[in-house]
């Protein structure tokens, strides 16, 4: 079974036939606003620019994480279509890479390893390694539990050392030599 890709029209598809046009044609600038689908016209591209960066921030900040909530960005457009800036941000700019990073989290509470920022690292061991040189303990399943001091804390780093203690030999039992 052979399974064709549909071709996907999108905001910034570099073929013309592909790409949307959610704006007026005739308008030089304007502002899109996704949620309520509202077109508010600009009068230059420094305004359209400066009035999306507030609304994608203040949008940033009322959400809070409720999957109900409606999202809504701010999208300029030049002539109906999405403006998109041709080459890098300024000179000697490059174009980030997305990288994966880990960081420890505490196996009983959830919080993570933090003082002044949030360190992350390479790999889970690098990040484990970092949170048991502040005085994080690692269970022998390689779970972590944080420094914090309360009753469940408490009883998971006991059974990590109980589980670490090598057992007592009974009484009966002879030792080898």
């Amino acid at each position: 079974m052979t399974i064709t890709p549909i071709p996907r029209r999108g905001l910034y598809a570099t073929n013309p036939d592909e790409r949307l046009r959610p704006g007026t044609p005739d308008q030089p600038w304007e502002l899109w606003l996704t949620g309520p689908n509202a077109l508010l016209p600009m009068p230059d591209l420094a305004t359209a620019l400066m009035a999306a960066a507030e609304h994608n921030a203040l949008s940033t900040d009322l959400d809070d994480g409720s999957p109900l909530q409606p999202v809504s960005y701010a999208v300029v457009l030049q002539n109906g279509y999405a403006w998109r800036r041709e080459g890098a941000a300024r000179s000697g700019a490059s174009i980030a890479v997305p990288s994966l990073c880990w960081t420890a989290k505490c196996s009983v509470c959830g919080d993570l390893v933090e003082d002044e920022y949030i360190p992350h690292h390479a790999s889970a061991e690098d990040a484990a390694a970092d949170a048991v040189a502040r005085e994080w303990h690692e269970l022998p399943d390689g779970r972590l539990v944080c420094d914090r001091s309360d009753d469940v804390h408490d009883d998971a780093r006991t059974q990590a050392r109980a589980e670490d203690t090598p057992e007592q030999p009974d009484e009966n039992q002879l030792a080898f030599l």
